[in-house]
């Protein structure tokens, strides 16, 4: 098993471009081959995280899916969690913030209306980055893709984390119509809500706030956070501290 400080960084600029050539099963392939047992793939559960599960379910069934419960998911998401967790027999662990949603509520108040950041902080960030540590990885794969926006246009396939952590984008160059094949020719479904226009999904804790549909000619994570100058939530951009 690699740990993540054996990679230097001059090796991850030379598997950055070998992997823009690779096929998203052969990087995964690689990732659990030089890091498990200390590998997990994370997934929000959100319009099209069917992908990411069944590539990954597919080249180890086994591989831990760590989800963090926030609080503040849709209905819906914690339906689509569970159908497919059942669909494809994943290892689901769930993590959730220190502070149940009512205890939150009522020391701190409606936070996402006036400092999203720190709501995604304490409620987001803070329980993934308690997953990495005690779950002791060395590498993490997401469904990020260079599509979705424009903060995202330059993401790596393959990269250091902001914890050091070896962090793996195997379809970061895949575009919506790849999605769409990929789940079509697999017989997967779309979160329920893209139907509604939502493309990116989120938290919703309350109506018109921090997730809503998107509107045409925009992309994918524009209705995430409507009305402030932020795209994410912090798990793939380093902010240190919650603010709250």
């Amino acid at each position: 098993m690699l740990k993540a400080d054996e990679l230097a960084d001059s090796d991850l600029r030379a598997l950055e471009a070998e992997f823009e050539k690779r096929t998203a099963h052969e990087i995964i392939e690689w990732a659990v081959s030089m890091f498990d047992p200390h590998v997990a793939v994370s997934s929000s559960f959100g319009a099209d995280s069917a992908v990411m599960l069944h590539l990954c379910s597919q080249v180890k069934p086994n591989i831990p899916v760590i989800m963090v419960d926030t609080g503040f998911l849709f209905p819906e998401t914690h339906r689509f969690c569970e159908e497919l967790t059942r669909r494809l027999g994943l290892n689901l662990v769930v993590y959730r913030p220190l502070i149940p949603r009512d205890a939150f509520l009522e020391e701190h108040g409606r936070v996402w209306r006036s400092n999203p950041d720190a709501c995604c902080a304490f409620n987001k960030r803070e329980p993934f980055e308690r997953a990495k540590r005690e779950m002791r990885l060395e590498c993490w794969l997401t469904g990020v893709r260079r599509e979705q926006s424009r903060a995202r246009r330059n993401a790596r396939i393959v990269e250091r984390d902001f914890d050091g952590l070896i962090k793996v984008c195997p379809i970061a160059n895949w575009t919506a119509r790849d999605v769409h094949y990929y789940l079509l020719e697999n017989d997967l479904p779309y979160h329920p809500l893209r139907s509604m226009g939502y493309l990116s999904i989120g938290c919703r804790p309350e109506e018109g706030y921090c997730t809503r549909p998107v509107k045409p000619g925009e992309d994918p994570r524009a209705g995430r956070w409507a009305g402030f100058d932020k795209t994410e939530c912090g798990l793939h951009t380093y902010e240190s501290g919650t603010g709250i």
